[in-house]
């Protein structure tokens, strides 16, 4: 029987009363039926059902057309609806086969009931409310704080309200973009001196190029005969003068002259750069050897690559100061190939040199590997793809060609120019690479500079924001907030031990994020309300099904279709089972496969230990087998140590692996019976089922001859039918 809970009253005394008689009338309905009642009494309680719904359909509809519903239609349209469906109903139950199927009737009848009540006329209490037709009562004469309190509600969303009345935690975030602000004013400053210091780099590694190539073209036209090197050398002189220039002039900016670390570097190219003239003169007049003018320009050019790493320890972003870091690496390896070059360039002209100078040649390749490593440390793997793919282009491989021929002294197929000019484009192209760092270290500054002032900007804004909203009611707003979260914690509180009565008001003027956690309370509510309905209903239901397997277990009992030792079912429940399936497989030619059992040497196991051992034997087979089987096949018992196994949906292949593990858990086992270790197997003849089969007795004849067959082959195995025919 289904009680009436109190959370499901609407407040309408007329509308209450109706949905407990309904409950009433059904709950009589389900005791009828349940009970085997006379048909007359079910009739009769059927029609007091159908006329009540009808009153009921009728007041309720006055009620909500009083109230000028907006959604009468819908409801009319529902009344209707169902009102045509009770005479199907009550056709059904009359025409119900068993109790079972008639009790079907009052199932629906009760979630009917319990549906039309929480789904359709719990939704409109508030508009009842508002007719002033619900049961109320009296409120106490407010004070003047409450009259505020509710004022506040009425005109003041409770967004705004936790807004205004969060003064303290404002404060704080004030204090915190205080913080913000001067971090991010500090982050700016920083950065834009980090934007003057990064500039010279750009200007650093254009010096060291131009007077890498100078320096190449100086070492070729010293010992060059026909002057090729002479109009290019000129030219680049004049490049480099304006590079130097350039750089001379972004080093004097005032931000740079700050920088001590880096002013002793400054100062000494200044003065290489005063005695450049001097060195050009000896390399023009050929009173300069190569060997001479090489180590002059690298010491030149080696001061000035030293201040890149410099720069980037000043940097205070940590990925800049990588990216110059990286820089670095790329201008002293590109340092290195330019000094090969110069002195390749010597070699080949004078095809062949001294073993100093050779020496210095190849000591460059490990010069070279050291500072790829201290490359591979700080770029990025994007980058170093790039370098790997200059590296492996056909311009490297060029220079390789080349390099390998000086290390075998074979310099008559080498020149001097072709050298030069390869090596150029080796180094012009990590040039490039070189490039494309400068650009993206002034892209990091620029964006760093922009999101400095980005956050400042909006940090302010914020800020100003802040304190332009903390106005002077915090109280009053506070306590209007705290009453309406006080009332939803005591409505969840109650929820939570159990309570379903308790509804709260929905908020109807100021629909903020309050008024959804109102209307989200009062769905939950509903839900649970009808959840615990639908648990007596379940529970109703279980029992009748409980009671129903009773009596189909107490009818089995009697009609002993249980073997009561081993408690597989017997031959004869067998039987009818086995053809039954038999004939549904043929009706829908699906797969079915039986298994002929029979424990190996039973009899001497009875002879020796005994009858009751050999029935403990017995036990424990029957129950792997119960264990071992899936749910949708049989296991019967049809003779003294034989049984027999039905296999739905099972083809002769998987009959047979079925039979395997069955058979091998059998003869992996032991029984410890009054302390005597028995051990036994099984023999297990398979055969599945034919077109032309018709009754199960064929198919267990040839089951039974391929256990013949795994008998005579030795016991303890599985044979499928098939098989033993062949043999």
């Amino acid at each position: 029987m289904i009680k009436w809970h109190e959370g499901l009253s609407l407040g309408v005394k007329s509308i209450d009363d109706d949905h407990k008689q309904l409950l009433n009338i059904i709950n009589r309905l389900s005791d009828a039926i349940r009970d085997g009642n006379a048909q007359e009494i079910i009739d009769k309680t059927f029609q007091d059902l159908e006329k009540y719904v009808i009153e009921h359909f009728h007041r309720e509809e006055l009620l909500l057309a009083k109230c000028n519903c907006l959604h009468i239609k819908e409801h009319i349209a529902q009344h209707r609806e169902f009102a045509k469906k009770v005479p199907e109903l009550k056709a059904k139950l009359a025409n119900a086969k068993n109790s079972a199927m008639a009790q079907e009737v009052s199932y629906f009848l009760t979630d009917w009931l319990f549906n039309h009540i929480i789904e359709e006329d719990i939704p409109t209490i508030g508009l009842f409310e508002k007719c002033g037709l619900t049961e109320q009562k009296k409120n106490k004469k407010k004070n003047f704080i409450s009259q505020i309190t509710k004022k506040t509600i009425e005109n003041f969303s409770f967004t705004k309200r936790i807004f205004l009345s969060a003064i303290i935690p404002l404060l704080g975030m004030l204090l915190f973009g205080t913080i913000i602000l001067f971090n991010n004013l500090t982050t700016y400053i920083n950065m834009k001196k980090t934007s003057s210091i990064t500039k010279i780099v750009s200007n650093v590694d254009r010096v060291v190029h131009d007077m890498q190539i100078e320096r190449g073209l100086s070492s070729g036209d010293i010992t060059c005969i026909d002057g090729k090197f002479k109009d290019s050398l000129k030219e680049q002189r004049h490049t480099l003068d304006i590079s130097a220039k350039k750089f001379l002039e972004e080093v004097n900016l005032a931000s740079i002259k700050r920088i001590d670390v880096i002013q002793p570097y400054i100062k000494t190219f200044q003065m290489d750069h005063s005695s450049l003239k001097e060195l050009r003169d000896k390399i023009d007049a050929k009173t300069i050897t190569q060997a001479e003018a090489i180590k002059s320009y690298t010491k030149i050019i080696k001061n000035i690559l030293n201040i890149t790493p410099k720069i980037a320890f000043l940097n205070y972003d940590r990925e800049i100061s990588s990216n110059i870091t990286t820089l670095s690496s790329l201008q002293h390896l590109k340092e290195s190939l330019g000094k090969q070059r110069a002195y390749a360039t010597m070699l080949i002209e004078n095809k062949d040199g001294l073993l100093e100078e050779f020496i210095d040649f190849a000591t460059l390749e490990g010069t070279q590997e050291a500072f790829f490593e201290t490359f591979k440390q700080s770029a990025s793997k994007s980058q170093k793809n790039a370098y790997n793919s200059i590296m492996i282009s056909d311009i490297a491989k060029k220079v390789d060609e080349y390099k390998e021929s000086i290390y075998l002294r074979k310099f008559d197929s080498l020149n001097s120019q072709v050298w030069f000019d390869s090596m150029t484009d080796l180094i012009d192209e990590i040039k490039i690479f070189e490039d494309s760092l400068l650009f993206k270290i002034d892209s990091l500054v620029d964006a760093s500079i922009d999101d400095s002032v980005i956050h400042l900007l909006l940090w302010l804004s914020f800020a100003t924001t802040i304190l332009i909203v903390t106005l002077s009611m915090l109280y009053t707003f506070r306590t209007s907030t705290k009453y309406q979260i006080h009332q939803l914690t005591d409505a969840m509180k109650d929820l939570a031990k159990g309570g379903r009565s308790l509804r709260l008001s929905p908020i109807n003027i100021n629909r903020d994020e309050l008024a959804f956690m109102y209307d989200a309370y009062e769905t939950t509510r509903q839900k649970l309300l009808k959840g615990d309905i639908y648990t007596q209903l379940y529970l109703s239901k279980k029992e009748l099904e409980i009671q129903t397997h009773q009596k189909q277990n107490v009818e089995l009992q009697e009609m002993a279709y249980i073997d009561p030792l081993t408690g597989a079912i017997n031959r004869r429940k067998f039987d009818e089972l086995s053809q039954e399936e038999l004939e549904r497989s043929n009706r829908y030619k699906s797969e079915l496969s039986f298994l002929m059992l029979d424990i190996d040497h039973f009899k001497n196991i009875n002879d020796t230990y005994g009858h009751d051992a050999g029935d403990e034997v017995l036990k424990h087979f029957s129950a792997i087998c119960l264990k071992m089987a899936r749910s949708l096949d049989i296991v019967a018992r049809v003779g003294g140590e034989e049984f027999v196994v039905m296999l739905r949906e099972t083809d002769s292949k998987g009959a047979f692996i079925f039979a395997e593990r069955f058979r091998q858990e059998i003869f992996d086992s032991e029984l410890n019976i009054d302390g005597n270790i028995i051990k036994y197997s099984v023999s297990i003849g398979i055969s599945s089922r034919k077109e032309d089969d018709k009754d199960v007795r064929s198919i267990l004849q040839r089951a039974d001859k391929a256990l013949y067959e795994a008998k005579n082959a030795g016991r303890n195995r599985s044979v499928v039918y098939s098989n033993a025919a062949k043999n």
